[in-house]
């Protein structure tokens, strides 16, 4: 049996052989209270792993970290050859003493290892999130349409007659077909049949005149998680796969669940089938559910945002539909904004959310409706927001003219709220009715916003709302509640990043919603540093990820999901890491105040 522990980052990803070289290079050190580990300015000939006690980590007389079991230390000292601070135990020690040379032998021969010594903060994210062996690599997050297989698909010419069709599928036990007719590509599946019976369709029916040639297709090296989001959001069944363009397979709804259990697709189809509030609130509360099962099987928050986002929309839709007539939804766009909008709110949270009227149209009992709308999302369990951002409430709720004005007022009496309440509206996204009084209200708004840098610059300066949480020497910085010492990763990372980018979105008048999106539009048009916008992007995915975990937890627990985090509980991976992306946020702002000049206000 090993004496080394190594199930837990970064030594999960080293094989049998580099364990075993790892284990023969391994000494055992015993270290007694207030006993000094290393000094200032000390090389570094090892890393250390505690196996027991604790270790504080001190520059001059503070504390920067405290070091439990299956924490190491110092990774970044070793790498340098020397460390800045003083390693101090707190509590008598046992300790793994790693030799400096067969740890850097070996990171030179893993890169997945190696990186977490001294990869870029982009690579460093992306290597560890490959560790070999990780559930991860089995989840939909790395699984490709590929992996899956599919059916082999039978084609057919389009001339042949619907009772030949049939007589086909029977033969070879399919449930579709893809009909070739002059030189179109289409398909014609078992629910088509259910039109050609009650139409009374006759037999010798063409089948050309029959089938669908608007193809919904999925590359075969695409990830299997975008063909889940493309049946969850188009509401179908099967797609075709393609590779180099040609149809190659057929991917079913029951290929993915039997690849993958989650019936992300069924809570989709539950929602749609929906007659009741009720039935609506029963299913509401399996969303939750679904980002405990995917979370669990390491599908990071992005990901995972994008699909929760889909299933959100798809409720918030069909609870308008139950409650709205159809002239009031024919004349109207239902927004959800901020969080939301954007797709990176994956935990239930306060609503946020507005209605667009077309000029001109009334309904007499709008009030009541949209008190009843509100009522009904607090009961799936997405509580009324403080500051009433709501289309219960009046202000969130105008006619297209009126939210023009509204832009204006925002625009050109740029107090806090205005740009608070401007920043929500950029991220809306339409979920229910006419989407195109979404756009031309955003129309208006970028045309108003043209060449106006002391608003973009005024816009952008709620980034120092906030200090990022990090001091000299990379220390973590923390506050003291209820005698634990937390650090918010909303206010002191998230919400930099965010805003940062929202506020490059807005001045370059990108359509672009998503965070993610948004960077890979700015990078791609010049806008922001190819290699920034990757190391942002990372950051900004372990954040959410990381607040994500941290919510699970309190779920489970029986408390309310919230922004902060306990470093001290946190492992040396992961304050790593979170040292890391808080250092993006702070390069981010550094070039944010640069750009838009916000030391001059």
């Amino acid at each position: 049996m090993s004496r080394f522990d190594f199930s837990h980052p970064p030594f999960d990803v080293l094989s049998p052989a580099e364990q075993q070289i790892l284990e023969k290079a391994a000494d055992i050190q015993f270290f007694g209270d207030e006993e000094a580990i290393l000094a200032h300015g000390e090389p570094v000939g090892a890393l250390y792993v505690v196996l027991k006690g604790i270790v504080r980590e001190m520059a001059g007389d503070e504390v920067i970290a405290y070091y439990r079991e299956r924490d190491t230390f110092d990774a970044r000292a070793m790498v340098a050859g020397q460390t800045p601070h003083r390693f101090v135990v707190h509590e008598e020690a046992l300790v793994h003493v790693l030799p400096r040379d067969a740890v850097m032998a070996l990171t030179e021969q893993n890169p997945r290892f190696g990186a977490y010594f001294y990869a870029s903060v982009s690579e460093k994210f992306g290597s560890l999130a490959l560790r070999a062996g990780n559930r991860e690599l089995q989840t939909l997050l790395t699984a490709t349409v590929r992996d899956v297989g599919g059916r082999t698909p039978v084609f057919v010419d389009g001339d042949i007659s619907v009772r030949d069709a049939a007589r086909v599928m029977k033969e070879r036990k399919v449930k579709s077909l893809l009909v070739r007719q002059d030189g179109r590509l289409g398909i014609f599946t078992t629910t088509d049949f259910r039109d050609v019976v009650l139409n009374a369709t006759p037999g010798d029916t063409p089948l050309a005149k029959l089938c669908r040639f608007e193809l919904l297709t999925v590359d075969a090296d695409d990830f299997l998680f975008n063909a889940l989001l493309l049946m969850t959001r188009r509401n179908i069944r099967r797609l075709v796969v393609t590779e180099q363009g040609q149809a190659v397979g057929i991917l079913s709804q029951v290929d993915i669940l039997s690849y993958f259990s989650n019936h992300s697709h069924l809570i989709a189809q539950r929602l749609d089938r929906a007659e009741t509030l009720e039935e609506l609130a029963e299913v509401a509360g399996q969303i939750t559910r679904l980002v405990q099962i995917l979370s669990g099987h390491g599908v990071k928050a992005p990901q995972l945002g994008r699909l929760v986002q889909t299933l959100n929309a798809r409720l918030f839709l069909r609870t308008w539909q139950l409650l709205a007539p159809q002239d009031l939804i024919d004349n109207s766009c239902l927004l959800v904004m901020g969080s939301e909008g954007r797709g990176e709110q994956i935990l239930k949270t306060d609503q946020d959310n507005a209605l667009i009227l077309r000029d001109g149209f009334v309904w007499p009992d709008i009030n009541l409706l949209c008190d009843r709308f509100s009522a009904a999302l607090a009961s799936f369990g997405y509580p009324p927001c403080p500051g009433r951002i709501m289309v219960s409430n009046t202000e969130w709720r105008l006619t297209e003219h009126a939210w023009r004005d509204q832009i204006h007022q925002w625009i050109y009496s740029p107090d806090g709220l205005s740009m608070m309440n401007m920043a929500i509206f950029v991220d809306a996204e339409a979920v229910a009715g006419d989407a195109s009084l979404l756009e031309s209200c955003r129309h208006y708004l970028l045309q108003q916003l043209r060449d106006d840098a002391s608003f973009f610059s005024r816009f952008a300066r709620a980034i120092e709302q906030f200090d990022t949480p990090l001091g000299l020497f990379s220390h973590l910085q923390t506050k003291e509640r209820d005698g634990k010492s937390l650090l918010d990763l909303k206010k002191g990372g998230i919400f930099p990043l965010v805003h940062g980018v929202r506020a490059m979105a807005l001045e370059y008048g990108l359509a672009e919603c998503n965070t993610f999106d948004r960077l890979q539009a700015l990078a791609e048009a010049g806008h922001l540093e190819r290699d920034l916008a990757a190391d942002i992007s990372s950051a900004l995915t372990f954040l959410l990820t990381l607040k994500l975990s941290q919510g699970l937890e309190k779920l489970s627990l029986g408390a309310q999901p919230g922004n902060s985090v306990e470093p001290d509980k946190l492992s040396t991976l992961e304050r790593d890491l979170l040292k890391d992306a808080l250092a993006v946020v702070k390069k981010f702002r550094t070039q944010l105040r640069h750009h838009y000049r916000l030391g001059s206000f």
